[in-house]
């Protein structure tokens, strides 16, 4: 743990100024006594590539400086392996650094790291590409590939991006076979959560933990537009699982069946993909730097599961 690599994506929500980051990284790591590197994220692949990189060097931890997105191209270098994610947050809604604990000030967050608490964590699959927070398909995932066409980042453009798409967006029929049922619905939202939120306190899954071996399916049936209105404050206090039109399971595999290839978004990421999606929890294969109060990984037996030192 002695030596950081930091991995930074300067297009991420917040727009790291780049000079303000290596000050500040400097100021705080630098002088505990701290190894590190600054490296950044020129094109999609860079950060998986960077942090293996990274960890072949012998950094112990490596840092995702972005939002969401930026964590998962990090993480997906890191699954599997002895070193440790760490997480600087600075994206648009910031959702697996909320769900962690992680402070939201960059140096409180640098802070962390010089003592950090360790836990593992589960990694979610759907079909060929790994999730750390969020997957799903359905309107946020529309909301996901709108707000990538607005062309720039933050709150207000997500705000935006969100009401459009809730107005314009048509559900799908979908299947979904799971272990012990299947369920055939028209949903407006179907999120698979390893974490209980999407970003800016918006709470989908509120019993998801990221270190039970299990993964929290919230399916939301159609909703018309004063109903959403009226029952939007519960996404934020933790209460949505109490809106008429919400269910949700727990489950370790999912398949999906779809009429046909779509959208989905992968830690609010949007890609297309097949018809067919097979999603799965693959149980403690990340090791990731919390905070103290890491709301996504309180297992049911109570606390985190620490890692191995």
């Amino acid at each position: 743990m002695h030596k950081i690599c930091f991995i930074v994506n300067p297009l991420s929500g917040a727009r790291i100024g780049k000079d303000t980051l290596v000050r500040t990284v400097g100021d705080i790591v630098k002088s505990s006594g701290r190894e590190y590197e600054i490296a950044y994220i020129q094109g999609p692949g860079d950060g998986a590539r960077l942090c293996r990189e990274a960890t072949a060097q012998g950094y112990g931890l490596v840092a995702a400086v972005g939002g969401d997105g930026t964590v998962n191209a990090v993480a997906q270098g890191l699954v599997g392996s002895t070193a440790t994610l760490a997480v600087i947050p600075a994206g648009s809604g910031n959702g697996f650094a909320r769900s962690m604990g992680i402070p939201l000030d960059h140096p409180a967050a640098l802070r962390l790291l010089l003592a950090p608490e360790i836990i593992t964590m589960d990694v979610g699959t759907i079909n060929d590409r790994y999730f750390f927070n969020m997957a799903g398909i359905g309107l946020d995932a529309a909301i996901s590939k709108n707000f990538e066409l607005y062309g720039r980042r933050g709150k207000g453009t997500y705000f935006l991006a969100g009401t459009k798409t809730f107005f314009t967006y048509k559900p799908a029929p979908v299947t979904i076979h799971y272990e012990g049922g299947e369920i055939a619905c028209s949903p407006l939202v179907l999120s698979i959560a390893n974490g209980p939120q999407y970003g800016s306190g918006a709470i989908i899954a509120p019993r998801a933990r990221s270190d039970d071996g299990l993964l929290e399916v919230c399916i939301i049936e159609k909703l018309s537009v004063l109903s959403a209105a009226a029952k939007v404050y519960r996404l934020f206090n933790g209460t949505i699982d109490r809106v008429r039109g919400y269910r949700s399971f727990q489950t370790s595999s999912i398949t999906i069946e779809r009429p046909e290839p779509g959208l989905i978004h992968v830690d609010g990421e949007p890609h297309m993909a097949a018809a067919l999606l097979q999603i799965d929890i693959l149980p403690g294969k990340l090791r990731v730097a919390v905070g103290e109060n890491a709301a996504a990984c309180r297992a049911a037996s109570g606390g985190p599961r620490p890692a191995h030192r």
